[in-house]
């Protein structure tokens, strides 16, 4: 199943995740990706950036998602955990589903995981499935787990 989730994201070219956005984000990823250099870092700062134009609606300033919390979540997501099943399956049952549906879905059903609305977590969301999509999502969920496994071997 992860196989079929797989191949519907590999369908779409890594540079069109980006297109996801609406064009004055995309501009703004561009420019911060000519000061970073790292898409990774884009999508760190890019997450601050929108958070901190966001005025709140109660009495407390609005909480910024992790970022980790956020690849955590979508790392969860692609591999098909259990609490993510249905709509997983709904990804995979859609044949004529395109990348804004995705990026848009997926964001609509972490978003609650990681304390966040979704349209601020899916610029993440499309900048993730881009660098995902560059290595390939098989090497980016290996490489994931490597990473994963290297911090808990730190932490003992």
């Amino acid at each position: 199943m992860i196989n079929d989730m797989i191949a519907v994201l590999e369908k779409f070219d890594a540079e069109s995740w980006l297109q996801t956005m609406p064009e004055y984000k995309q501009q703004m990823v561009a420019s911060m990706y000519e000061n970073l250099g790292d898409y990774e870092k884009v999508a760190q700062e890019l997450l601050c950036v929108i958070n901190n134009n966001t005025a709140p609606f109660g009495a407390l300033p609005p909480k910024t998602p992790k970022f980790d919390l956020i690849l955590n979540e979508l790392e969860a997501f692609l591999r098909g955990d259990p609490k993510y099943k249905n709509e997983f399956t709904a990804i995979l049952a859609d044949k004529n589903i395109v990348q804004y549906s995705i990026v848009a879905y997926i964001s609509q059903c972490i978003a609650p995981a990681v304390g966040s609305a979704s349209a601020f977590i899916s610029p993440i969301i499309g900048i993730i499935l881009f660098t995902a999509a560059k290595m390939g999502i098989n090497a980016w969920l290996e490489s994931r787990e490597e990473k994963k496994s290297r911090n808990n071997n730190s932490t003992n």
